[in-house]
């Protein structure tokens, strides 16, 4: 029986459902009150079930309706999707967006970006991956990404095109309790006097390189996030 359930019907109830009224849902369907009704009758003969308490001036919910509710509006969620998915494929859109960004390039602004990108094309998924120094450049010559976006012009390839997107700031910081944290101008030479903590590169690419390497006394780690917290 539930084989003879149309998508119709189902947008019918929910739209009934959301503007209360049989009238009001043929307003929002474009089509006439009669059909709306008809299309719901048929639904809950379907269904062996009354969606709908007519019994006052506007319908109200039964509570077997209540409980479809949310499976009827996943359901025209799903459909939705699958159509969205469709156009895209229809329209040469790929399926799948794969990042590698630099971790030292503001994570927010990704995701302000990833945002509108969803916005004008809801079926691509994403997939995101933030790795440091030569991470970027080297997921786009394994072809792990298809996009990256670096700090920096340290690890050009010829193979790469570049493009500035905007400028990021680079701030050396010390713990309040550090001798560095102390008022007064600091030259190169006192930095060099104290530990420096450095991110280590887990691609090749800045083999016998050093970048921004102020003194000789150097703890290396392998991520931001334990480079901020040491």
């Amino acid at each position: 029986m539930l084989d003879n359930l149309t998508l119709d019907q189902i947008r019918t109830f929910v739209a009934i459902a959301e503007s209360g009224s049989f009238r009001a849902a043929a307003a929002k369907l474009a089509r006439v009150q009669s059909a709306v009704s008809h299309a719901i009758a048929n639904l809950e003969a379907e269904l062996g079930l009354t969606l709908f308490d007519r019994s006052s001036h506007r319908p109200a919910l039964t509570a077997e309706g209540k409980a479809l509710l949310a499976n009827a509006r996943d359901l025209l969620l799903r459909v939705d999707a699958m159509r969205a998915r469709a156009r895209g494929l229809g329209d040469g859109v790929e399926s799948e967006l794969s990042l590698v960004v630099d971790t030292l390039f503001p994570i927010a602004a990704v995701g302000a970006a990833l945002t509108e990108m969803r916005a004008a094309y809801p079926s691509v998924s994403v997939r995101l991956a933030v790795e440091p120094m030569g991470g970027p450049i080297t997921g786009l010559t394994e072809r792990r990404s298809a996009l990256a976006v670096t700090v920096g012009e340290d690890f050009r390839d010829p193979r790469l095109a570049l493009d500035a997107i905007c400028a990021v700031q680079i701030v050396a910081v010390a713990s309040a309790s550090h001798p560095l944290a102390r008022r007064g101008r600091k030259s190169v030479a006192d930095l060099a006097d104290h530990l420096q903590i450095v991110l280590s590169d887990p691609t090749p690419l800045s083999e016998g390189r050093s970048f921004g390497v102020l003194s000789p006394q150097i703890c290396r780690v392998s991520n931001q996030d334990t480079k901020h917290a040491m």
